[in-house]
């Protein structure tokens, strides 16, 4: 299956992408970062890519996690999401200040700099992952015409197809951000929040 954990810069990505396959089995893990995106359309690009890798691994049983930007209607947007056997999305979250501290004491980043503009990306991270229905104009066209977004925009908050965990890290320390990002795991594998044999993107 493909775990997406999303969220905005300083939330905690790049240290789960690093650490967690170390802690389960069948795992392989990737940062988005590891591909240098220079727009929203970049992104997008780079997302079905790594779908493509990704099946290639759930074709030798094993999971695929990315960390990203990219929220979770960019992933159901993407051309080859429908071969994915099974996908669940999680929002790694922090409160303002701990991510522009964090954003202080790792350096400057031309791509994200601690500015207004980063901090409103997490809010509306925050409302996505709550409600398909929410701003979809800040995503939807940002991939190129194959990517299908009208999969998704009709759905509504209670849609049983539209569940994404929150992980709040403003707390957490390395090893407890870790635990709980496993736990998440472990429960996704059984519970799936959407199949390919349900046809979700009809």
């Amino acid at each position: 299956m493909f775990l997406l954990i999303s969220g905005a810069a300083a939330s905690g990505k790049t240290t789960v992408a690093k650490q967690l396959s170390s802690r389960l089995d069948n795992l392989i893990s990737h940062d988005h970062d590891e591909k240098k995106a220079i727009d929203e359309d970049t992104r997008c690009q780079q997302l079905e890519e790594w779908i493509q890798l990704a099946l290639n691994h759930q074709q030798q049983g094993q999971d695929f996690l990315l960390t990203s930007h990219s929220p979770f209607g960019e992933l159901l947007a993407c051309p080859s999401a429908p071969e994915l056997a099974g996908i669940a999305a999680c929002l790694l979250d922090c409160n303002d200040p701990v991510r522009i501290q964090r954003m202080r004491n790792r350096g400057f980043d031309p791509r994200w700099p601690p500015t207004q503009h980063v901090l409103n990306w997490a809010s509306w991270h925050r409302m996505h992952a709550w409600d398909p229905q929410w701003e979809q104009g800040v995503i939807v066209g940002n991939g190129p015409s194959e990517h299908a977004y009208s999969r998704w925009t009709n759905w509504k908050q209670t849609d049983e197809r539209w569940k994404v965990g929150i992980i709040d890290t403003s707390n957490a320390d390395v090893e407890m951000m870790l635990d709980k990002v496993a736990e998440w795991v472990l429960s996704a594998r059984k519970y799936p929040t959407i199949a390919a044999d349900t046809r979700w993107w009809e």
